[in-house]
């Protein structure tokens, strides 16, 4: 994959999948969208330790607004669990344990239903409030929002 220049992208991987791209890759890549376990256990979002290799490769994560990637309380499925407080909480986990750096948006809008604060595109100044009430400063959403991801495909593509 990466004499043909193809970016692997790790957030269909199971865990052992994902070390296995650590291993043996030396570009960096993505997981395109996934969150932090330690907020959410879905299996398909990060633990810590991924995240930190995610960031020592140079990779990429992107924000995923899917219900049970963003909250496991089940208890009240129907309630509206995908929240940009939540994703806010998401984002500054992946700044506390990874670095500003590896931040991007991945929605999964094309795969993913159910009651979404961030339903479509048109809601993302939502977004963008609640990183800046979470302390993120106006080039840090800058940088979630497109630049970190600009970055990472001019160098990787």
């Amino acid at each position: 994959m990466e004499r043909l220049h193809i970016t692997a992208d790790v957030s269909h991987l199971s865990d052992k999948g994902f070390w296995d791209i650590v291993s043996h890759s030396t570009r960096p890549f993505a997981a395109s969208h996934s969150n932090c376990r330690a907020l959410s256990p879905h299996n398909r979002n990060l633990t810590d330790e991924m995240i930190r290799a995610l960031a020592e490769k140079g990779g990429i994560a992107g924000l995923n607004y899917c219900a049970s990637f963003v909250d496991a309380d089940s208890a009240h499925p129907k309630l509206c669990r995908s929240t940009v407080e939540r994703l806010a909480k998401h984002a500054a986990h992946f700044k506390q344990v990874g670095g500003i750096e590896i931040i991007g948006l991945g929605s999964d809008f094309d795969g993913i239903g159910g009651k979404l604060e961030l339903s479509d595109c048109s809601k993302m100044p939502l977004l963008a409030d609640a990183l800046r009430k979470e302390g993120f400063t106006e080039d840090e959403v800058e940088a979630i929002f497109f630049r970190n991801a600009q970055r990472f495909f001019e160098n990787n593509l």
